[in-house]
């Protein structure tokens, strides 16, 4: 049975193409990079592998231009199902990588988990060999474990730069460099790769402490205070902590 993935095409134009479209170059894979808007050529989608790389609204309409595919067709999105690429494709699957990727920052791919997902055997095989090709961390993930993975990613990677953002507000504010927390947020970080990270709990949150907290919400503004309150209010009912 032949499983070695030798062409591909990417569709779309945005980061994670971009990326993928870099990384797999590296590796000697034979790429190719379409728009999602133009009408797709017959030789574009008859590829040993075609990658849907496009906002997760536009997968769907995407993968009906294509019409039908002998290609593996996969896409790249962490929520959407694969279920809808059987219309076009016999066999299909996700390409998911587990990272935050933008254009202008370079990234060692190697490092970057890959989650994979076939429609059958043979499928699921020629994915795992590629995707190890391209990154030394892998896993093979159904639809329904990969969107769990998702949602765990928006609570410890996108929730925690926007609380970075208010938190650089509030020291450029008062002419503090942001850099001052780096060291803890590098410990926070460190604390929450040994073990369960609510263990780790510090703050007058979980010391039961009212008076600093409301000291803490006179300085914020009407938004800050909202998820402040809602942030510290979950940590006390996490830890049993009252303070009525």
């Amino acid at each position: 049975m032949e499983t070695t993935i030798k062409t591909i095409t990417i569709i779309g134009k945005g980061n994670v193409s971009f990326h993928y479209n870099k990384i797999m170059k590296e590796k000697g894979f034979d790429v190719k990079v379409v728009s999602s808007r133009l009408p797709f050529k017959k030789e574009d989608i008859e590829r040993d592998l075609v990658v849907i790389a496009v906002k997760d609204e536009a997968i769907e309409e995407v993968s009906e231009k294509i019409n039908h595919t002998n290609a593996i067709l996969v896409h790249t999105s962490g929520f959407m199902e694969t279920s809808f690429l059987k219309k076009v494709a016999e066999n299909y699957g996700s390409l998911y990588p587990l990272q935050s990727l933008k254009k202008e920052k370079d990234i060692d791919f190697n490092t970057v988990p890959l989650c994979t997902f076939g429609n059958n055997k043979q499928t699921e095989e020629k994915l795992n060999i590629f995707a190890k090709k391209l990154s030394s961390i892998h896993y093979n993930l159904t639809d329904e474990q990969r969107k769990c993975l998702h949602l765990a990613a928006v609570f410890c990677n996108n929730f925690p730069n926007h609380l970075f953002g208010i938190a650089k507000r509030i020291l450029d504010e008062n002419n503090i460099p942001f850099s001052t927390l780096f060291p803890l947020i590098d410990t926070t970080i460190e604390r929450a790769k040994q073990g369960d990270p609510f263990s780790f709990q510090t703050g007058p949150a979980i010391r039961g402490e009212k008076t600093i907290m409301n000291e803490h919400k006179a300085r914020l503004n009407v938004r800050e205070k909202e998820i402040y309150d809602v942030l510290s209010n979950d940590i006390m009912k996490e830890h049993n902590i009252n303070i009525e």
